[in-house]
């Protein structure tokens, strides 16, 4: 069982665990709201993710109350690291920017699910999803079971068109790290990991939500010399260092010797790109298009589905 440690009223920290925070959430609901919020275990909604705007179902972030969101930002740090957390809250924010131009975007338009009951020895999960997030987090009783699909982006990434947040860049080290293992490249190297084809219109975990799926192609990281897999491992980190450090593959196991690294697009900062590191049973990968960034995680266990049969 993993513990966390929550600020009371009292200003103390007390003990609280991912099923005390998921009954603590649900318990602090009306009726009227927890029709929006809970759904059974078995609903088809807890297995689909989606990250283009428009109305979800679920209890809109909006429909909280003060003491109702301290409870479910609780449980979100619970599940994520503090770098994860406070990615996810910029991005949130970082909706108002794109909302001059979407009206329907904004930092409130989020929603939030809850499913099953958490309880010791039970099946239960919650999702946060809207524009840009996608959150999806699988339990039985207080163990994690499942931490993916993630999604994680931003526009614009390079707040340049906001002077009051003017040099904010959001999931910038994903762009610059990738860049540098490009660049560390040999010309044979080369022709293994990298097309200048135009990049994919969605990313292959998108193309096939069910299977880790991707064309067979990319350069093998046991191909790559010491430095260049530190600068694999490096960047794979920065993308499992957003989860709860207790709950996510060590990036030592992701960079198996089955890991491949594949970049296509514009290699210079602000064009078009696009790159992945798949293994088979994991994948990350990564788009851009131009200051408009999306980070994706897919397991072949989302939702859990290796383990709930």
């Amino acid at each position: 069982m993993i513990c966390f440690h929550t600020a009371g009223q009292s200003g103390l920290y007390v003990k609280a665990t991912y099923t005390g925070l998921g009954q603590k959430l649900l318990s602090s609901m009306d009726p009227e709201k927890l029709k929006s919020l809970h759904f059974s275990f078995q609903d088809s909604l807890r297995n689909r993710w989606e990250r283009l705007p428009g109305q979800r179902q679920g209890l809109k972030l909006s429909r909280f109350d003060e003491a109702q969101k301290i409870v479910f930002h609780q449980l979100m740090r619970s599940c994520l690291s503090t770098q994860g957390y406070l990615t996810v809250t910029a991005i949130m924010f970082n909706e108002d920017i794109q909302q001059k131009a979407e009206p329907v975007l904004g930092r409130n338009e989020f929603w939030i699910e809850v499913f099953g009951e958490p309880q010791s020895d039970a099946f239960w999960a919650w999702k946060l999803e809207g524009h840009h997030l996608s959150l999806n987090f699988t339990f039985k009783g207080d163990k994690m079971i499942s931490n993916s699909p993630l999604l994680m982006a931003t526009n614009p990434s390079n707040s340049i068109t906001d002077s009051a947040r003017a040099g904010l860049i959001i999931l910038y080290k994903e762009e610059e790290m990738a860049r540098t293992l490009l660049y560390s490249l040999t010309a044979k190297e080369l022709t293994l990991a990298y097309s200048s084809r135009k990049k994919p219109d969605s990313v292959y975990g998108e193309q096939d939500k069910e299977n880790i799926r991707v064309p067979n192609e990319g350069i093998y990281v046991d191909q790559l010399d010491n430095a260049q897999k530190e600068l694999v491992k490096a960047l794979a980190s920065e993308y499992l260092n957003n989860l709860n450090s207790a709950e996510v593959i060590p990036a030592a196991d992701f960079c198996n010797k089955k890991l491949r690294f594949f970049y296509i697009g514009s290699k210079e900062k602000g064009n078009p790109h696009y790159y992945r590191l798949e293994n088979g049973k994991q994948m990350i990968e990564y788009e851009n298009y131009g200051n408009h960034i999306h980070c994706f995680w897919r397991t072949t266990n989302d939702f859990g589905k290796e383990i709930i049969k």
